[in-house]
């Protein structure tokens, strides 16, 4: 485990590391990475001594399962992409081809326009690009991802206590039940036939995206923010076997006892939701109430502040800032507010979308606070409006339904679980496991069409240096035909229509532009 928890903060860390030297000016950049690598260095040099025992057969599954997952969601190119992927390739093309920060105009007067958008995940992949090229760039990327998506099998595990495979398989099909909403709701798309739609677009935008959706779609969000979820999720048992120096010594080790041993660390975990929010920071709102409800439990407030290491504590304030400054340098995130639904059609969402798994879970998880708060947050959140589109639906609700699928792997692994209850969830949990099926099996119908069956010479795989628009993707299964990688952005520099407002920022007048941007 200590191994484990190590490559994990490494690979949690390293990204803003970089974007640090890159994005902020020297006077910045040198202090903040200075006190981001101490806080790194206590992290590592103290880690968990808890073991995890993982068989050979195990750990081959665990890989073979991971990888395939990652190479059936286009991540790197060797797959069908989805349409989503036109985007961030032109964000990982564009990091590569670029000086950073990004710039694509600086006038002397007049708009200042620059790449702001959640771009930590790229950063090591955009780096060996610079030096490498393309293709390794999409190589490493899809090492990366598939290195990022195993360490939250083995984090899920070590919390479910079961074995890897189980938990990559409960991961990767866990879902709402869509199938149903497309059988009795859709008006035209989706459609169960063929078996390659995209199912949770049942409701229209509004969806609650699939481990296995959020994966093919934005991994770039996804990833992150399921390891920084199931760190936290994990502090309980890691943080009672982190010890570090006691003031009177330091090469001696605190060691407590009783109560104060079994108090994880909230340093630890504010540290690590500053990451999800430099990440992922929709999911990371998801994710505060959890936060707040570990913090508050874990607190001795008779002595609040015993234990806290403020170093740790004030790297974590530094990347929540930083990151601040950088994204509301991006006006289109300015825009919020609530939308309405018909109560009806928010009614049959909730229930399909994970309320009736969240409702059978009453008689063993209703004093948990945390199956309270995921029902308010899945009840909440679609009524939210953040930003252009319902991205906030979709990302918000990532880590709710990353403690809702928790809760009921626990319950579907207890062997005091009454067993028609078992049988209920092990029911729901097969009809939700249509979305990711659909999803697996689109991305390997393109790929075996592209690889044995088209032919190559069919391919119209020229595409305009400047691209100014694009059009807002139909059927996924009908998208860019006869190529597997959806590659039309090359860069952003010319875009002008809606999304790439997502992207794309005048931050002449910003606070990080005049302070903090190197220029």
């Amino acid at each position: 485990m200590k191994s484990i928890y190590r490559i994990t903060i490494l690979y949690l860390t390293i990204p803003f590391i970089i974007f640090c030297v890159g994005w902020l000016r020297l006077s910045v950049a040198v202090p903040a990475v200075v006190i981001i690598l101490f806080a790194l260095w206590q992290l590592l040099r103290y880690s968990p001594r808890t073991t995890f025992n993982l068989t050979g057969r195990e750990a081959v599954f665990c890989l073979l399962l991971t990888g395939t997952w990652v190479f059936l969601s286009g991540v790197g190119g060797y797959a069908f992409q989805n349409w989503d992927h036109h985007w961030r390739n032109a964000v990982l093309h564009d990091l590569i081809n670029y000086d950073w920060p990004v710039f694509y105009s600086t006038p002397e007067s007049g708009p200042v326009k620059m790449l702001v958008y959640y771009v930590g995940y790229w950063l090591p992949s955009a780096l060996v690009g610079k030096l490498f090229g393309w293709g390794a760039a999409n190589l490493f990327l899809f090492l990366w991802t598939w290195l990022g998506v195993l360490l939250v099998a083995l984090h899920l595990s070590f919390a479910l206590k079961t074995s890897p495979v189980k938990s990559i398989l409960l991961l990767s099909f866990f879902s709402g039940m869509d199938v149903l909403g497309t059988l009795f709701l859709a008006p035209e798309y989706p459609t169960l036939l063929p078996v390659v739609t995209h199912l949770e677009i049942w409701n229209g935008s509004l969806q609650y995206s699939s481990f296995t959706t959020q994966l093919f779609w934005v991994f770039n969000q996804a990833v992150p923010a399921w390891l920084c979820i199931a760190l936290i999720l994990n502090n309980d048992v890691i943080a009672r076997t982190v010890f570090f120096p006691t003031k009177q010594s330091p090469n001696e080790t605190e060691i407590v006892s009783g109560e104060e041993q079994e108090r994880p660390r909230n340093d630890m975990q504010i540290f690590l939701w500053s990451l999800c929010f430099f990440f992922a920071p929709l999911a990371s709102i998801g994710l505060l109430p959890y936060l707040l409800i570990e913090i508050i439990k874990q607190t001795d407030f008779k002595s609040p502040f015993r234990n806290l290491r403020w170093d740790i504590l004030l790297a974590a304030v530094i990347i929540f800032l930083l990151s601040t400054f950088f994204f509301t340098s991006n006006t289109a995130a300015q825009s919020r507010g609530f939308q309405s639904l018909a109560i009806e059609d928010f009614f049959i969402f909730f229930l399909l979308e994970g309320g009736i798994l969240w409702f059978l879970l009453v008689p063993v998880k209703r004093r948990d606070p945390r199956w309270m708060v995921t029902g308010v947050l899945l009840a909440v959140i679609p009524f939210i409006q953040l930003g252009n589109g319902n991205d906030f639906v979709m990302r918000a609700s990532i880590a709710p339904l990353f403690y809702l699928m928790m809760m009921v792997g626990e319950v579907i692994s207890q062997n005091t679980t009454p067993r028609i209850l078992r049988f209920t969830f092990y029911c729901l949990l097969l009809a939700g496991s249509f979305t990711p099926l659909y999803e697996m099996n689109r991305s390997a119908y393109r790929t075996y069409q592209y690889y044995f069956v088209q032919d190559e010479s069919n391919c119209s795989c020229d595409v305009p240096l400047r691209v100014t628009h694009l059009e807002q993707g139909g059927a996924p299964e009908l998208e860019h035909p006869n190529t597997l990688v959806a590659d039309e952005i090359r860069t952003l520099k010319y875009m002008d229509d809606k999304l790439s407002k997502n992207f794309i920022a005048n931050v002449r007048q910003t606070l990080y532009y005049r302070y903090i941007s190197p220029r």
